[in-house]
């Protein structure tokens, strides 16, 4: 199943490629695999270019890095109100999630586990965040799916037996999440048992239903 980009995704490449390339300090054109995780706001693109993070207007012009700390980020989102930006980062010897303000430019740590945190999404209230972990399963292989307030506290797991990139609706009700991530694997058209299909949940009722079923992988959803 080829689910459909939004027009904003269809055109991020191209105009990336163009900031990027009219930016002062690049001197060729970069070559398009090493732009990724694109996310759009109402006005911008964010995404991840020689590790770190990188905006660039809808419209095209001149892309600007929004950080230069040592350590890579990862998985950029915008929050609900585009004003801040969620993201993963390397930094003090892990992979932790960190929040910044877009003006203010200060990454603001988030989660203080061991294990890794993989970002999904802000909560369509952009008061939390969902990243999925195997801190609550204890199986590497096996992670839940995880909800941390975005000013810090306590993560709690969502009532799914386990789970990775997900993405709730607009009422917080419906959530659209991948069972197992193969994102960090090379394992090119792959289509064992390991592929992916994208489930619904309602966290209110608990009713769940496949809504893919492409023999190869369906990830990374979003609403």
């Amino acid at each position: 199943m080829n689910l459909p980009l939004s027009k904003s995704l269809r055109a991020f490449l191209p105009l990336a490629l163009l900031g990027l390339a009219g930016s002062p300090s690049a001197q060729t054109q970069p070559d398009a695999v090493l732009l990724r995780y694109p996310d759009v706001s109402e006005d911008e693109i964010v995404f991840r270019y020689a590790g770190d993070l990188w905006l660039v207007p809808k419209e095209g012009g001149v892309a600007r890095r929004v950080t230069t700390a040592e350590g890579n980020e990862s998985f950029p989102k915008f929050s609900p109100d585009g004003e801040r930006v969620a993201f993963m980062g390397g930094y003090e010897g892990g992979s932790d999630l960190y929040v910044m303000d877009l003006d203010a430019g200060i990454p603001e740590r988030v989660t203080f586990h061991p294990t890794q945190e993989v970002l999904s999404d802000w909560t369509p209230d952009g008061q939390e965040l969902l990243y999925w972990s195997s801190e609550v399963s204890g199986l590497g292989r096996f992670q839940r799916i995880m909800r941390v307030p975005v000013s810090g506290g306590q993560p709690s797991a969502l009532p799914v037996p386990y789970g990775a990139f997900s993405s709730l609706d607009e009422t917080g009700t419906w959530l659209a999440y991948n069972l197992t991530s193969r994102e960090f694997r090379t394992w090119k058209r792959y289509q064992g048992g390991r592929a992916q299909d994208i489930w619904l949940f309602n966290l209110k009722t608990f009713e769940s239903k496949k809504i893919t079923d492409h023999p190869g992988t369906d990830s990374l959803p979003m609403w």
